[in-house]
């Protein structure tokens, strides 16, 4: 057997680690936010050693991670792949700052870190007469993700978010200001696709990793994602390394299974710091432990410890940091934290019960019912029927059933978004049923029925090691395959989410697209393997080629009509305008719908301005809205601040309080569309109008 070359073993170590290492330096991050955020000292004198030294120690211990030897090209090809990717994204970058849609919020968050160095935000409410200020009941410094939050007789301002993907991106805003933070989702994505890659070499082999890793790359919502301040990017960048280290785990033995076992629990653990709806893999991941353990794999049970030790302090930040955004997720939450709860307690119980659980799948409990049912031969034939029919239920949906949300706070929006696209309107309706074919839309039917075959081999596959005893090798495939699944199915059952498109597709990013992809993947490998020797060569490869023609084109004929667009550009230039008319006496008032919507979190982060909302549209007499105006307006005088008042949708809101406004800033740009029941084929115009009007210093206006 001949040596592998040097460049073979450099590629080795790309393929397989470039991926891992990278979520790590993600985590070091995260992690060192949970910490400095609250103690005020995200300052990059403080935080930049310490992450240094973070990573020195990412990189040693990746040094552990098993890189063998892979040809050259594949580690290139795929390097070459994500860096496109990486600079596709970054090009064509959306500019979200004015607050309008969830990236604009996590934009401001990280702005608001990396320039304030903590939390909570800063609330001036010195400036608006104090505390006194909060007893007018259409005063607010809230606004959309940015909570306001009683403390002592004041308040807080309280970002909605968890601090993992603001703090990545505020190291963007560190190098390079603006520009850096709003390319850095493009950085993250880029090595995600490489995480992609190192993934699928673990499970299929190098040589189909660059296949894979361009069908994610290829797929919208992957791209949309990167080219915005979401917390996706970060979180399918530590899901799919943890997915590769959770591979590694299984493969090894002894303390290096442990340690890499621990790398896996704390790395899906900390994803809590980056997404609340983490903790759903997190509890998928406890069973499947719970039967490596009772084999004995010494990967399990630190893997286990380590992914509730993790998740608990994340949850613990997000409880005494971020209260309100859990509570308003409380529904969700609730329902996966006692089911998270009760499923620890019965892995526990049943870890210790192992010796009971050993004979029965060994098969030596006599004539239980159950441990016959474990021997059956049909079983694994079972599953894999089980399996499709499941699937086939979850797509046939949209024909039988119509799923609602009561009370749903989008029920306006998703009602008039009904009306425009000529639909029967039901604001009510959540379109969950339709997810199957979301996924259809951007990786192509073809995949998803891949998908399905594949997973389906993998049922039998799993009943299959069950039946072959406690000394049978657990599959390398079992950890990461098992998780992924079950919560692609339960994300398709339910995706909790806004279902207005290319918005809504976002929430298939972290784990259904990698999951889809990868199966479908596996699923060509194992078709060309079946007909390798049953077919010739040349119409093999015609076989080959086809595969990649079913995996690839329909991701990118879904991806090209929007590739090359650029949405909300001109949001910057509109803020700095209007920063430039305020001063350091300001304080800014928001007195109609939009404006109270989308500039109060810029106004202060970015102007650096005192900010609140007036909720005048709660008034419908005039003499009434001038008089509370009046009063507000007073407060802030006293306390020898100049009164700016702000509207987005109109200038008609300061002529009826009898001031003069001054159009400070107007942008014709591009954004995403808010589709209901078809995928995106381009974008809609979008207008950011700012008026502001000062209001004067002796008497009322219009007097």
């Amino acid at each position: 057997m001949g040596t592998s070359s040097r460049a073979d073993r450099t590629a080795g170590q790309v393929l397989y680690r470039a991926g891992v290492l990278a979520a790590g330096a993600v985590l070091v991050v995260t992690v060192l936010s949970a910490i400095f955020l609250p103690l005020g000292l995200w300052r990059p004198a403080v935080v930049l050693p310490v992450v240094a030294v973070g990573l020195a120690s990412v990189w040693r211990l990746g040094r552990g991670i098993p890189a063998p030897p892979v040809p050259a090209w594949t580690a290139w090809t795929t390097v070459a792949g994500a860096a496109s990717f990486g600079v596709w994204s970054a090009l064509t970058h959306a500019e979200h700052v004015v607050l309008r849609r969830d990236a604009g919020s996590y934009a401001l968050y990280a702005q608001w870190i990396a320039s304030h160095h903590g939390l909570p935000v800063a609330d001036h409410l010195d400036a608006f007469g104090g505390p006194s200020a909060l007893g007018e009941p259409t005063f607010s410094l809230a606004s959309p993700a940015y909570y306001q939050v009683a403390h002592g007789a004041g308040a807080d301002v309280v970002p909605q978010f968890l601090p993992g993907a603001p703090a990545v991106y505020s190291l963007g805003h560190w190098l390079a200001g603006w520009s850096g933070l709003l390319m850095a989702p493009a950085l993250v994505g880029a090595f995600a696709v490489l995480a992609m890659a190192g993934l699928t070499a673990r499970l299929l082999g190098p040589r189909v990793a660059p296949l894979a890793a361009a069908g994610l790359a290829l797929t919208q919502p992957v791209l949309h994602a990167a080219r915005s301040t979401y917390s996706e990017p970060v979180a399918l960048l530590v899901l799919l390394a943890v997915a590769a280290l959770a591979v590694d785990a299984t493969r090894s033995s002894g303390r290096r299974a442990a340690w890499i076992g621990v790398a896996t629990g704390a790395g899906l653990g900390l994803v809590s710091l980056i997404r609340v709806d983490a903790l759903l893999e997190v509890v998928l991941l406890l069973p499947v432990l719970l039967m490596m353990a009772i084999r004995r794999h010494r990967a399990a049970l630190p893997a286990g410890t380590a992914a509730v030790v993790t998740s608990v302090l994340g949850i613990g930040w997000a409880v005494l940091f971020s209260r309100p955004y859990l509570r308003e997720n409380a529904s969700s939450l609730e329902g996966l934290a006692a089911g998270g709860v009760a499923l620890v307690g019965g892995c526990l119980a049943l870890l210790g019960a192992s010796r009971a659980v050993r004979r029965l799948l060994r098969g030596r409990s006599g004539s239980l019912p159950t441990a016959r049912l474990l021997r059956a031969p049909w079983l694994p034939a079972g599953a894999s029927v089980a399996t499709v029919l499941l699937g086939l239920l979850l797509a046939s949906r949209p024909l039988w059933l119509v799923t609602r949300q009561p009370g749903t706070p989008a029920a306006g929006m998703i009602g008039a978004l009904q009306w425009d696209q000529h639909l029967a309107v039901d604001g009510t309706r959540t379109y969950a049923e339709d997810s199957v074919i979301w996924v259809t839309w951007w990786t192509g039917p073809v995949a998803v029925v891949l998908c399905l075959c594949t997973v389906a081999l993998l049922a039998a596959g799993v009943v299959r090691w069950l039946q072959a005893g406690p000394r049978a090798t657990v599959p390398a495939w079992l950890v990461p395959v098992t998780v992924a699944v079950a919560s692609t199915l339960l994300t398709l059952f339910r995706p909790g989410i806004t279902p207005d498109h290319p918005w809504a597709d976002r929430r298939l990013v972290p784990v259904v697209l990698p999951t889809v992809v990868l199966a479908a993947t596996a699923g060509v490998q194992a078709s060309l393997t079946w007909l390798r020797g049953r077919v010739s060569v040349p119409r093999l490869r015609w076989v080959a080629v086809l595969g990649v023609v079913l995996l690839l084109v329909p991701a990118a004929d879904a991806t090209a009509p929007v590739a090359l667009e650029r949405t909300e550009a001109g949001e910057l230039g509109a803020v700095h305008a209007l920063c430039a008319t305020l001063g350091p006496q300001d304080a800014v008032l928001a007195v109609d719908g939009r404006a109270g919507n989308e500039w109060p979190q810029v106004v202060r982060g970015v102007c650096g301005v005192p900010a609140a909302v007036v909720h005048l549209d709660q008034i419908s007499d005039p003499i009434e809205a001038r008089a509370v105006m009046t009063r507000i307006a007073g407060r802030v005088l006293a306390a020898g601040h100049r009164p700016v008042l702000l509207t987005a949708d109109s200038p008609d809101p300061l002529v009826r309080l009898g001031l003069q406004p001054v159009h400070v800033a107007a942008v014709r740009s591009q954004e995403d569309p808010r589709l209901l029941t078809t995928p995106p084929r381009g974008s809609t115009l979008l207008t950011v109008d700012v008026w502001s009007a000062a209001w004067p210093e002796q008497g009322t206006a219009g007097s």
